[in-house]
């Protein structure tokens, strides 16, 4: 038989899931998780309340309809905690067969339960209340319910994996309500019922489900610690409210009537602002937790960025060791090399001068004229493979400039027009040295060194220009002399001037098109060269068909 006390009790716990029900789906009503839920805690009272009143009552048949509700709401419970699963702490596809297929089960144990005596045939008297006498379907009934479960704690387990901290935490706190209430009900409707030997005590089992529903409740509202106080203060001014809402009415007389309603209003109003300061200092906290979270993703983040950050430095300090390891074996293959061209070119060259000259004997015209064109292919050769040697001494720090002081008009009269001139001519065009408004000073240069810098910009000027020449003038600049050499040529695009001077046997489209047998690598040479006199070399095109300037900048000393 229920006591007293007891009835107190389970209406007590009746409020309370009702209470946390109502305040869950008042924080986000529109959540499906948040209706779920308070269909959910609807269920558990309705199973615990009909459990524990069905033993009140001395007419067994109305005992019997209080217990096919009782498990009419256990069907319930496990079919929403089925639904739950998919929707908390965050959304997995519920798909609509699983979905309508769950609904139709559950509907159709719901008319067994409640409408036959397939679930619950009678109940048994007993001296101390009565025992169920279970129907034929109800172990399907209970097969049902625990794969309902299984799934639902299942889903929980996957959620698990795959959720944030937060989440996880609020995954807990569910875990720790159902691992309550299976632990009770194991060990009331198990363990006590096999050493007993009947249901006397099968109510205090499902009393346990309240730990669930407030568990559930409180990962559903918050996952931190503090926001327990805000549940416990709104279920205590809730409480006190019924009780003081109810006094007035079981006073005998006005004036105790009156007094105690007032006592009522002064606390609806204290317990509101009650509410309210928790509510605030809840925020407070919760931003301050927001705050640290946020703080440690961030310190996470940088923590992570420092490490890539190390990473790739030294990734990039070994790429660049790398690099001028390879560079240096490049350079050092270079001057083997030529060294290697040169000396056989030199015998050839010798050879050709001498059969040239008649050394072997007189040559007739026939042979001659080929011969010279050997002779003088020869010699460019050797040209370039100085000009190769040159440069690689220079990048090994091994090369020595033997400067002297150079009047630059004359020089570049002398050394580039005069030589270049023929040449223009022959393909119709003009090269000009333009008299300088100022007067220029004699500079310090390694003239063999820098004719082949000068004349390279010179004469790529004229291979590329079809109409009009070259110009070149001579200027003071910031107290730097600058040797300024402009065409009317085919121009330059703009992304190729950034690697017009970095690039070996490599040439522009229109250049290839233009002059076929070039070696792409005089403007290289020049690069080289002028830095080595502490200098620098750009150019300047407005685009392609528009011409080309560029500028050779040396220091007066």
């Amino acid at each position: 038989m229920v006591t007293l006390l007891e009835t107190i009790f389970v209406t007590i716990i009746g409020v309370v899931g009702f209470t946390l029900g109502i305040i869950v789906y008042t924080k986000a009503p529109l959540k499906k998780a948040n209706q779920i839920f308070f269909v959910f805690t609807l269920c558990v009272i309705v199973w615990i309340l009909s459990a524990s009143f069905s033993e009140i009552p001395e007419d067994l048949k109305i005992s019997l309809i209080l217990s096919k509700v009782t498990y009419f709401g256990v069907l319930l419970a496990a079919t929403f905690l089925f639904y739950f699963s998919f929707y908390f702490p965050k959304e997995i596809i519920l798909k609509t067969g699983l979905k309508f297929f769950t609904g139709g089960v559950t509907f159709i144990f719901s008319l067994l339960t409640l409408f036959s005596n397939s679930v619950i045939k009678g109940v048994i008297p007993q001296p101390w209340g009565f025992d169920l006498d279970f129907g034929n379907m109800y172990s399907l009934f209970l097969i049902y319910c625990i794969l309902l479960v299984i799934v639902a704690f299942r889903n929980f387990l996957k959620n698990l994996r795959i959720s944030s901290h937060l989440e996880k935490l609020q995954l807990r706190y569910l875990f720790l309500g159902i691992i309550i209430f299976v632990a009770a009900s194991i060990i009331v409707n198990v363990i006590v019922r096999a050493i007993v030997g009947s249901d006397i005590y099968y109510r205090f089992g499902n009393y346990s489900a309240i730990f669930l529903v407030i568990f559930t409740a409180f990962a559903i509202l918050k996952y931190h610690l503090f926001e327990i106080r805000v549940i416990l203060t709104e279920i205590l001014v809730g409480a006190m409210g019924i009780v003081l809402f109810l006094l007035p009415f079981l006073m005998p007389s006005l004036n105790l009537k009156t007094l105690t309603f007032l006592v009522f209003l002064l606390f609806l109003i204290f317990g509101y602002y009650l509410i309210k300061a928790t509510h605030e200092e809840t925020k407070r906290r919760e931003e301050a937790e927001r705050l640290t979270v946020q703080e440690r993703v961030l310190r996470d983040e940088a923590e992570r960025i420092a490490i890539q950050e190390r990473a790739l430095r030294q990734r990039s300090e070994k790429l660049v060791r790398e690099f001028e390891r390879l560079d240096r074996a490049k350079t050092q293959f270079l001057l083997a090399t030529q060294h290697h061209l040169r000396t056989p070119l030199s015998i050839m060259k010798n050879y050709a001068s001498m059969l040239l000259e008649g050394t072997y004997g007189k040559l007739g015209e026939i042979v001659k004229h080929p011969l010279s064109g050997i002779y003088v292919s020869i010699e460019r050769l050797i040209k370039v493979v100085n000009e190769f040697l040159d440069v690689a001494q220079l990048q090994l720090d091994k090369g020595v400039l033997k400067k002297a002081k150079t009047d630059m008009i004359n020089y570049l009269k002398k050394e580039i027009i005069e030589e270049l001139l023929p040449s223009a001519k022959e393909k119709g065009l003009y090269l000009k040295l333009e008299p300088s408004k100022e007067k220029i000073p004699e500079i310090m240069i390694d003239q063999t060194k820098m004719k082949t810098a000068i004349y390279n910009v010179v004469d790529n000027g004229l291979k590329y220009t079809q109409k009009g020449g070259v110009t070149i003038k001579l200027q003071i600049v910031n107290g730097k002399l600058q040797i300024v050499v402009k065409d009317t040529g085919i121009g330059i695009k703009k992304e190729e001037i950034a690697e017009l001077f970095e690039k070996t046997f490599e040439r522009g489209k229109e250049a290839e098109k233009l002059y076929t047998t070039g070696r792409g690598i005089g403007l290289y040479i020049s690069k080289n060269f002028i830095e080595a006199h502490q200098g620098k070399i750009w150019a300047e095109s407005e685009g392609e068909g528009k011409g080309s300037t560029f500028y050779i900048e040396l220091p007066r000393t």
